[in-house]
């Protein structure tokens, strides 16, 4: 009932919408890591022939807004940026979002996430459009049987006949599904080169979830283990969250510095992309990494949505993933196994991990640099 009165409502108010004629809608609201691993289809996306020069209305999440407005502003027309965390826990925010985009005239609607939710679908369904474009996708973060019943509102179901595992590839497929100029994309990440690279590794120790982020110990382990057998400055990365635990371990030397919480996200990829070598927890720091093209790029991860995100195709050969014992084992000789028991999500502590031969691997690295 309160959704039908605010869709009537802005209806009514469409005389003041920021676009007189038709546009198309691009929304994009999940977290860093995916947008970077998406922002390179927006280049291409206003001047294509699917979307015919019409201006572009783009829902973002606020949390990546510095990386939108440092690289990628000048290939969308108008951007309404959401809270997640509001937008999934403040009803009367999400239908203040949903008031104002009903003031705009779609004629097509664009939602390339592959685990659509329940948010997206609130947003979306109500609105009038000509045309809905979305993958088929999974129904990691939905309610199947209403996915389903849902998946029928929009007028384009982009369905893949065989499966694609990595994140950036299930864009690329889905993107090439609407126009053929998106079909030689590349994923990449531009950032400020310095003219000469210093001796420095940087060190991305922040995760948007507790299950793939090192303990105190193990994060020590490592960084003294650098410090005892190297001349390299250790850059702690993260966001505010990390701080306190960055303040102490930046204790152990005058070489290791805390930089969490202290960067914006463009800064950060910045320091990322003129490092030697990068350590990095499976979180948005892998992505910034290997966009950037970082020689040498070491992730640890507990298996999280195996393949996804983590570890990249084989022919990003820049990267060495360190897994659990029980998914070590696995990965070479049955990928697919370790891909269909991990495509939901991994509950294996990540502290597991063998620090001590990962440790290792990373001074072997260290020494042929």
């Amino acid at each position: 009932m309160i959704k039908s009165i605010l869709i009537y409502l802005a209806n009514l108010f469409r005389i003041f919408s920021f676009f007189k004629e038709e546009v198309t809608l691009l929304c994009k609201i999940d977290n860093i890591g995916d947008y970077i691993l998406f922002r390179n289809f927006l280049k291409d996306f206003k001047g294509s022939e699917f979307n015919q020069n019409r201006k572009i209305v783009f829902v973002g999440n606020v949390a990546w807004k510095n990386i939108f407005e440092t690289y990628d502003h000048s290939t969308i027309d108008k951007v309404i940026w959401v809270n997640l965390n509001t937008l999934q826990n403040n009803v009367l925010y999400r239908y203040g979002i949903l008031f104002l985009l009903n003031t705009f005239r779609f004629h097509t609607i664009v939602q390339p996430t592959y685990s659509r939710n329940l948010l997206i679908d609130f947003l979306l369904l109500p609105l009038k459009a000509k045309f809905k474009y979305s993958p088929f996708g999974d129904d990691l973060n939905h309610i199947r049987e209403l996915k389903l019943k849902n998946d029928q509102s929009y007028s384009h179901i982009i369905r893949s006949e065989k499966e694609i595992e990595f994140e950036f590839d299930r864009n690329l497929f889905f993107f090439r599904e609407l126009d053929s100029v998106f079909a030689n994309v590349k994923f990449s990440l531009p950032f400020e080169r310095k003219k000469q690279k210093e001796n420095e590794i940087s060190f991305f120790i922040g995760s948007s979830s507790k299950t793939r982020q090192f303990s105190r110990e193990n994060l020590g382990h490592i960084l003294k283990s650098i410090n005892n057998q190297s001349h390299y400055r250790v850059n702690l990365l993260g966001g505010p969250a990390e701080f306190g635990i960055a303040e102490e371990l930046s204790e152990i030397s005058e070489r290791v510095i805390n930089l969490c919480g202290r960067l914006t996200l463009s800064e950060t990829i910045n320091t990322i992309g003129n490092s030697k070598i990068v350590l990095t927890m499976d979180s948005s720091g892998l992505h910034m990494a290997m966009g950037t093209g970082v020689p040498k790029v070491y992730c640890f991860s507990n298996g999280n949505h195996a393949f996804r995100f983590v570890p990249y195709p084989k022919q990003y050969k820049n990267l060495t993933v360190f897994f659990p014992p029980i998914i070590e084992m696995a990965i070479g000789k049955h990928p697919k196994i370790v891909y269909d028991s991990f495509r939901n999500g991994s509950l294996i502590p990540i502290d597991s991990i063998r620090i001590d031969l990962a440790v290792k691997q990373i001074l072997k690295g260290l020494r042929s640099e």
